[in-house]
């Protein structure tokens, strides 16, 4: 594992992918918002009702653009250092990593408590979910980059 990790390009590659992945979603589904696929929010709460709104103006489109821009930075750093990471980077990642297992864990718990509160609205919430998940990684991973990018 840690020999797989040392390479930036498998960093390059995991984060296109995962970026990839999301965008395609996201993006076609942006101008398809008056589709059944997300309907608005009817409900008590002036934040779903919000989130409702942002993703009827548009929202998910620009998320998806902002995203794949700073992926595409991402991977101009990566594929600039040309030099593998050495022990105290790997070191590094390998606790990012479980960081972000333990992160996902706890927001899947809590996605959980919040689809037992309301279940109304099931799509909008779980947009929400996975937004924050891949602007968390994106943004982590470049902050990652960076910090490395010196050493």
């Amino acid at each position: 594992m840690k020999k797989l990790i040392k390479s930036p390009v498998i960093n390059a590659i995991c984060i296109c992918l995962f970026t990839a992945f999301y965008w395609i979603l996201f993006r076609p589904q942006s101008g398809a918002v008056n589709s059944e696929w997300i309907e608005f929010y009817y409900g008590n709460s002036s934040l779903w009702s919000l989130w409702s709104r942002l993703i009827h103006n548009g929202l998910l489109e620009i998320i998806a653009n902002i995203l794949l821009g700073v992926t595409i930075l991402i991977i101009i750093l990566l594929v600039l250092r040309r030099r593998s990471y050495d022990e105290y980077h790997t070191e590094k990642l390998t606790h990012c990593l479980v960081i972000a297992i333990v992160l996902t864990l706890i927001a899947i718990a809590v996605f959980y408590l919040v689809m037992l509160s309301e279940p109304l609205w099931i799509t909008g919430k779980f947009t929400l979910f996975i937004v924050v998940h891949w602007a968390t990684v994106v943004f982590s991973n470049l902050v990652y980059v960076l910090l490395c990018w010196r050493r």
